[in-house]
């Protein structure tokens, strides 16, 4: 793979334009927006793709009020954005959807998401918690953020979701062109909506489902209780799209595709390029690496409490540091263990003593689960040419 940097941005990878070229000669062109947490969560910018294909189409658009700044970096990439054929959105995070506005405002182009995206981006008043989070699309409706930060970042973003059109997606994904065998596949467990762009054998687009460095953040099958409502009508098992163990079966779904395409390049939406180095991913030695740290952090809580029953907020201040729990990073954390026990629940390995309270059985049986391959064949991998609408 050729590649050539039209803006060299910072250390970071904010604003880095990079032409990557495939050894079919199909280009790639990488234009990262800003996305700052700071500390120990640091994500770096996120990384948005055009795909030149003959239907050239962009993946995600950054977070709320960076639309423009990536329209600016499309033009110094020598694109005009509106020759483009659509958005495809990877899933729903505001730090991936959130420049959508912007982008659709200027360029009109159509927006491309799973099924899941087009259910959980509207309001639902009537199903909602109530509160302030009445009119807040279902997305959102599990937000730990107060409201100094959504008032700022996140109404007029609610607004434009409620009225945003969305071409939807199925479960077994869609063939995007057919020609260049670009193909998007349905990859549940950090999001519902989770969405990788499969193009050819030469390379995958991978949103947040894998990352270097960082581990992904897996949804909780709580997050099914609040929205379930929403997503009944289409699906009646929260497994299907929420978990970890759903996020598992993503992963032994990705390593099928590492097997077959074993020199695939990865192009995920954090950190390709952070700290002044790019972080080339090897995809079946990354999702194996994934696989090793989900085991071993099921093996801390167990040991956490072999000595008795505990409470999450127990569990999640013994296994991480303090500088991982400040500010949003207490949520994030709680979120991983409560979606840890779920699993050692289902393994036989935790009993749910009384909410959020756990306690161990003895057995350890949570690494046969975690090595559970549930492809049949490798040729469940590829999704059945269905194309879209074009």
């Amino acid at each position: 793979m050729e590649k050539r940097t039209i803006r060299k941005g910072d250390s970071s990878g904010n604003g880095r334009i990079v032409k990557f070229q495939m050894p079919s000669g199909l280009e790639i062109i990488s234009l990262p927006t800003e996305n700052p947490y700071g500390g120990e969560w640091d994500l770096g910018p996120t990384w948005n793709y055009v795909v030149m294909s003959e239907r050239p189409f962009l993946v995600d658009t950054g977070r709320w009020c960076q639309g423009r700044n990536l329209l600016a970096m499309v033009e110094d990439a020598d694109l005009n954005p509106s020759d483009l054929e659509f958005v495809l959105i990877t899933h729903s995070h505001e730090d991936h959807d959130g420049g959508l506005a912007e982008v659709i405002e200027a360029t009109n182009l159509k927006v491309r998401a799973h099924l899941t995206y087009d259910l959980l981006r509207k309001a639902y008043p009537d199903q909602s918690p109530g509160g302030h989070k009445k009119n807040f699309p279902a997305k959102c409706w599990h937000c730990f953020m107060p409201e100094s930060f959504y008032a700022k970042n996140c109404l007029g973003y609610h607004d434009f979701l409620r009225k945003a059109q969305i071409e939807t997606i199925p479960d077994e994904g869609s063939v995007l062109e057919q020609n260049a065998n670009i193909r998007v596949l349905h990859l549940p467990g950090h999001s519902p909506d989770c969405l990788a762009v499969l193009i050819g054998e030469e390379a995958i687009i991978v949103g947040d489902i894998l990352l270097p460095d960082i581990t992904p953040w897996p949804t909780s099958l709580e997050m099914f209780k609040l929205v379930g409502p929403v997503l009944r009508p289409y699906y009646d098992d929260g497994a299907k799209l929420f978990g970890l163990k759903r996020y598992i079966q993503s992963l032994w779904k990705l390593l099928g595709i590492s097997e077959r395409m074993p020199g695939i390049r990865v192009f995920p939406a954090h950190r390709l390029y952070y700290e002044s180095k790019w972080n080339c991913i090897n995809l079946g030695q990354r999702i194996n690496e994934l696989l090793d740290h989900h085991i071993q952090r099921c093996a801390a809580i167990l040991e956490i409490v072999s000595s008795g029953a505990r409470a999450v907020d127990e569990i999640v201040r013994e296994h991480f540091e303090e500088s991982k729990l400040k500010g949003a990073g207490i949520h994030l954390a709680r979120n991983e263990i409560i979606s840890h026990c779920e699993l050692l629940i289902e393994s036989g390995d935790l009993i749910e003593v009384k909410e959020h309270v756990y306690s161990g059985t003895g057995s350890t049986n949570f690494e046969n689960l975690i090595h559970a391959n549930p492809m049949s064949s490798a040729a469940a991998v590829v999704p059945p040419s269905t194309s879209l609408p074009k």
